[in-house]
């Protein structure tokens, strides 16, 4: 029978950043897809913040421009995205989130997925098959075996040491193998939500004189990509009643001219005609009579050409808020949309995907590598993954929440209040600014998580935040580098100031006396962070990372955004921490304020890696 180290059931976005995650750490895995192509019709089109950073990790950043855009805001609009925004979130252009990083990306999800299975496909840990169809799951002993029809139809089987189910909200993996066995289905989350929306996908084309002479705007200087500008209003745009709540916007890179078109429709019955309502419901927000300088046309009122817009997709679907009421069962794992899906509005859907993927392959790793792993430490490691992934789902709710209020509602109470929050921020000041709640969650991290990976009594559970660092021997690069290059599990930063070798011997002295296991920490995986430039330290011989000075980076053509600090790495710790004990999904397990602290921080480490059987 053919083995393998992890079988992945679902090639979509979270099944393959499992799969390249797996890989960084010499982990095969193979990837059964039941289909034989990518599917071309774009669905999820927003990646949100820490999603973008977990593609950068993958290897897939340099792909991102030809992949999409990101957008310059997010907009709040009374009924048409014709009115101007009572409310915009301008965070994309600030570094509220301490990531230097675009803060969002509008992709097209087939060219995400095309760049996702290119690294797939270029990894010799990684085997994509397509056109397999999974039929069933047995056990060998204690690991699974699964039944599956390749692409001529061929019975085959495979055995792993874990199973994966990233095959969508109705895959095989729990509608079939684990409701009936282990009584793991799809439940209201947090945020209860069941509505019917039409969704369109649009491929425009830009007028020109030549091509519509009678077009009325040339007369008044328009040019085609002014025209263009106006109509289809850059960014996204949330519209909320009177009227039918609407998502709408551009995505995917500038130049291929798409647009996202999403309108509630509660009333839907399979009579309805999906593309005549589109045009009942769109036909107005793309008639202007006023220019963007709010001056009216001479004309009277303009339409954008018919025969401009081509609908690529129009059809109906749920969307509602669900998440399973179990995350694993033994060796069998469900991620992505099999274990919990989102209404659109907040860009939630593949990034939550992608951090379970990514916060799961260094736990597989860890089972797979260490001595003794037995079920009660499958049980540990897999237990914590599960609870922080609960939260971080609730984190992702509440923000889809807060918009999908905002978007659905209407002139509620809170929708006022909101309106006139927003109002007096921009306005008054001497009022300030309270912290957008997305930042608020990204800089808390897995902290409110009872029973996480990480020693809450140390500090741990928090995000770590990312900007550009150098050293005396590399160039300018992401801080999230700093935890990758090592051969281990986690990293152990050493913060110092000045003379700070005898800190790094004492970090080398207690990783000694603990003797963990070498896949999880070893002297090798020591890396200094300091905010001296070591230039003034000539007598060190350690490498020393350090943050890029802003004028550096702009000499090299990296512009930072507003609000980002060289100090922003280090603002994560306090004030008095020597050492951070790191995992590489970008969360710390624990603070060490010296060294007493860290041996002990370090035997906890190692505690939660042993079982006692």
């Amino acid at each position: 029978m053919e083995t393998t180290d992890v079988i992945i059931v679902g090639a979509g976005p979270a099944g393959l950043a499992l799969a390249i995650s797996l890989a960084k750490f010499n982990v095969h895995s193979v990837l059964l897809e039941k289909e034989l192509g990518i599917t071309q019709d774009p669905r999820g089109v927003y990646l949100t913040n820490d999603a973008v950073r977990i593609l950068w990790d993958l290897g897939v950043g340099d792909c991102l421009e030809k992949i999409g855009h990101e957008p310059p805001s997010v907009s709040f609009h009374t009924s048409s995205f014709v009115n101007a925004p009572f409310h915009a979130l301008d965070a994309f252009g600030s570094d509220g989130f301490w990531q230097a990083l675009p803060n969002a990306i509008l992709h097209i999800q087939p060219m995400l997925e095309s760049a996702l299975r290119q690294k797939v496909i270029e990894s010799p840990f990684c085997d994509l098959r397509c056109g397999c169809l999974v039929v069933g799951k047995q056990q060998d002993r204690d690991y699974p075996v699964i039944e599956y029809k390749d692409e001529m139809g061929v019975h085959r089987t495979i055995k792993g040491s874990f199973v994966v189910g990233a095959d969508g909200k109705k895959g095989v993996v729990r509608k079939h193998f684990l409701e009936a066995s282990a009584g793991i289905k799809q439940v209201d989350g947090s945020y209860r939500y069941d509505g019917t929306w039409v969704a369109a996908n649009l491929k425009l084309v830009v007028p020109t004189p030549e091509t519509h002479p009678e077009f009325p705007l040339w007369e008044l200087g328009f040019t085609p990509e002014a025209v263009y500008d106006l109509f289809w209003p850059r960014g996204w745009h949330f519209c909320s009643p009177p009227g039918k709540a609407t998502a709408a916007g551009r995505f995917g890179p500038y130049g291929e001219r798409l647009w996202r078109h999403e309108f509630a429709q509660d009333d839907w019955d399979d009579s309805m005609d999906a593309v005549e309502l589109l045009w009942e419901h769109l036909t107005p927000m793309i008639t202007r009579k006023r220019d963007s300088s709010d001056k009216l046309f001479p004309c009277g009122e303009v339409t954008y050409p018919r025969d401009c817009i081509n609908i690529l997709r129009c059809r109906p679907y749920r969307f509602t808020h669900k998440v399973v009421n179990k995350w694993y069962d033994d060796r069998t794992i469900l991620i992505g949309d099999a274990a919990h899906v989102f209404p659109p509005f907040g860009g939630q859907g593949i990034a939550s995907g992608f951090r379970d993927a990514h916060q799961l392959a260094w736990r597989i790793f860890l089972l797979q590598r260490l001595p003794g792993s037995n079920r009660e430490v499958r049980d540990r490691l897999l237990g914590a993954w599960a609870r922080e992934r609960h939260q971080g789902v609730k984190d992702a709710a509440a923000v889809t929440a807060t918009n999908g209020r905002l978007c659905n509602q209407g002139n509620d109470i809170f929708f006022w209040l909101f309106r006139c929050l927003s109002w007096m921020l921009q306005h008054i000041p001497i009022i300030p600014r309270g912290p957008d709640p997305m930042s608020a969650a990204e800089t808390r991290g897995y902290q409110p998580v009872e029973d996480g990976f990480f020693l809450r009594q140390f500090g741990g559970g928090g995000r770590l935040a990312q900007i550009y660092i150098e050293s005396t021997h590399k160039s300018p690069m992401l801080s999230d580098g700093l935890i990758r290059q090592t051969d281990t599990v986690m990293t152990l930063l050493v913060i110092g100031t000045g003379d700070y070798e005898n800190l790094v011997a004492e970090a080398q002295a207690a990783i000694r006396a603990i003797n963990l296991d070498r896949s999880v920490l070893s002297e090798s995986s020591i890396r200094v962070f300091t905010l001296d430039n070591p230039s003034t330290n000539g007598g060190n011989t350690i490498e020393q990372y350090f943050p890029t000075p802003i004028p550096k980076l702009a000499g090299m053509g990296i512009t930072v955004k507003r609000g980002y600090s060289t100090s922003n790495y280090i603002r994560r710790f306090k004030l008095t921490t020597k050492f951070v004990i790191a995992r590489p999904d970008f969360y710390t397990f624990a603070l060490a304020d010296n060294v007493e602290e860290l041996v002990e921080c370090l035997r906890r480490l190692q505690s939660s890696l042993q079982g006692t059987g």
